[in-house]
């Protein structure tokens, strides 16, 4: 997929807080055929889910960063009410620390966006799937940064692993706050239909900031639905 330049535009006639959210999408070579494809029908319920909750598709904004070996931003930072499905395409290695750390900038720049335009917003969320095990080139530095950005509160990060080939061992080192995931099967609708619910959930909470200063995160004042959908790995 070819790069797209980061459009962090933010409606400021929106005045309602923002729970952002990242989907770090794994595409590489071994995701071809029906995960690639069981992962569009999921988004594409995802992207449903949203709209219909007349909170969430105006505070929930998503931005989809996929990964093979490069990371491109596919689908740029947009209130949900904005997104459209998307058919992704598998190919390439596994370039994980690119997706990484693509989202990290976005995610950075979009609560600049935010506190710029007088905007609360949540701690925003990064999902990350992958049916593999990442490329080694730049990956301990990428879990560097993400360890510290969770540590400073500036993100919560979850991490599934689809399928018998995920290297679960480099998946736990992403987050000192909750292990990765295994995805029953191919079962990508139950898992967006969980992400839909929970940041619905999130977007009706009242612990929005207007900055990382405070130390309160949704996770811990919201209680989310258990993960049917996933086994701790």
């Amino acid at each position: 997929m070819a790069e797209m330049p980061l459009q962090l535009e933010v409606n400021e006639r929106n005045r309602d807080p923002r729970a952002a959210c990242v989907l770090v999408v794994d595409v590489s070579g071994s995701m071809a055929g029906e995960p690639i494809r069981e992962l569009s029908r999921g988004y594409e319920q995802f992207v449903e889910e949203l709209n219909n909750d007349p909170l969430a598709r105006k505070r929930a904004e998503v931005a989809v960063v996929t990964f093979g070996s490069g990371a491109s931003l596919t689908v740029p930072f947009q209130e949900a009410r904005n997104l459209t499905p998307q058919e992704f395409i598998a190919s390439g290695t596994t370039n994980m620390a690119a997706g990484i750390n693509m989202a990290l900038d976005i995610i950075e720049e979009r609560k600049q966006g935010y506190r710029a335009a007088g905007l609360e917003y949540f701690r925003p969320w990064m999902f990350l799937l992958t049916d593999g095990s990442p490329d080694p080139s730049g990956f301990d530095a990428a879990v560097t940064r993400v360890l510290d950005a969770q540590s400073a509160k500036k993100v919560t990060l979850f991490a599934v692993g689809v399928g018998d080939n995920v290297n679960f061992e480099h998946l736990r080192r992403l987050s000192s706050e909750r292990g990765p995931l295994s995805l029953k099967g191919l079962d990508f609708s139950s898992m967006f239909a969980w992400l839909s619910s929970s940041m619905s959930r999130v977007s009706m909470s009242n612990t929005a900031h207007a900055d990382d200063d405070s130390p309160s995160d949704p996770n811990e004042m919201i209680e989310l639905a258990p993960p049917g959908w996933g086994k701790i790995a």
